[in-house]
């Protein structure tokens, strides 16, 4: 059976870095392959045929890294001979470095999760590029910025990533997406061949916990309504958007801010929502129309019927996200003058 070996090549210079490789030896015939990861001699245990984790806490967690990465490699090269053994086929060494080059790069979990972000970005799946980022930044910040392979996930990591959830006060249900998002990217990574499925996320909560509706009542809406803001004040306009969405049967902001003014015809509005592409119609009233009145002139020239999206640039999505950002802000503190028991956010006119 062929031996397998990680071996340092020292550098030429004292304090410079010297480059690991995989030796595979096969009746008594040697052959290499380059990893590309390069450490000094002071980082390496040759005793052990391993990294030591050593220096300033920077370069420990990309000597980790990289150490993380190496047994990935071993393991794939291993699973190599093993299916060559099984086989009962003859093969040599150089069958062995053949087929290994023929696999997909060793991904970390920070780079694959980032490439598939971008995968959707650029198919125009923005909203699901950014549920990625945001389940990246969040697991990112667990690990304290410290990548890791792919293959090296396991269950007590995801146990602790969710205990670590819990600990900064972040809720069941936002804990569940975060893992849910996860849980699908690591079935992705799985069907490229990135890495065998060890069941992770066995021991964590992926499902939808039972909330109560953040309803309001009719009265706590007149209350708002009546508030006496600054017109075109940032108060004034987050308490529109509230007021326009409750007369839209709860419409999302994302589907308020892509509204367009063709979209109202003959007494109807009718238009496709983002998030499924179904098509609803709603009466257009009086109360809607006043609202439109008033922002008319900021969304003058624009084919948008609100001053939600003011540029046609290619940073739409920003601009939604960020007035929604603004809009939620203000809200919170509108919903605090009119008395309410809960924080008043864009998604409570959606359970009026």
């Amino acid at each position: 059976m062929a031996s397998l070996r990680l071996r340092f090549s020292p550098p030429s210079a004292e304090g410079m870095e010297g480059t690991l490789y995989f030796q595979i030896i096969h009746r008594r015939v040697v052959r290499t392959v380059c990893t590309g990861c390069r450490v000094t001699a002071r980082e390496w245990d040759g005793a052990s045929s391993s990294i030591r984790i050593v220096g300033s806490p920077a370069r420990q967690a990309s000597l980790r890294l990289a150490a993380s990465r190496m047994r990935s490699e071993a393991r794939r090269i291993a699973a190599i001979i093993s299916e060559k053994e099984l086989s009962g086929m003859e093969y040599d060494a150089e069958d062995i470095v053949a087929e290994y080059r023929r696999l997909p790069p060793c991904a970390t979990w920070f780079a694959f999760i980032g490439g598939m972000a971008a995968r959707k970005a650029q198919t125009g799946r923005h909203g699901t590029a950014k549920t990625y980022r945001d389940a990246l930044a969040s697991f990112a910040r667990f690990r304290g910025g410290e990548d890791i392979m792919t293959e090296d996930l396991d269950a007590e990591t995801m146990s602790r990533y969710e205990a670590w959830l819990k600990g900064r006060g972040v809720k069941r249900n936002s804990s569940s997406c975060y893992l849910r998002t996860l849980r699908t990217l690591y079935r992705k990574a799985v069907d490229m061949g990135l890495t065998a499925d060890r069941g992770i996320f066995r021991h964590v909560f992926t499902g939808f916990a039972k909330t109560a509706k953040r309803a309001v009542t009719i009265d706590s809406i007149r209350a708002i309504r009546r508030l006496a803001l600054g017109e075109g004040s940032p108060l004034a306009f987050a308490r529109d958007m509230f007021m326009l969405s409750v007369y839209l049967q709860g419409m999302s902001f994302i589907d308020m801010a892509y509204l367009k003014k063709t979209d109202i015809r003959n007494g109807l509005l009718q238009y496709s929502r983002k998030k499924t592409g179904q098509t609803l119609a709603v009466r257009w009233e009086g109360a809607m129309q006043d609202v439109v009145d008033s922002y008319a002139g900021l969304a003058a020239g624009s084919p948008y019927l609100l001053p939600i999206i003011t540029r046609q640039d290619g940073t739409e999505r920003r601009q939604y996200e960020r007035m929604e950002h603004n809009v939620n802000r203000n809200l919170k503190k509108i919903g605090e003058m009119a008395g309410l028991h809960m924080p008043l956010t864009t998604y409570v006119a959606r359970h009026k």
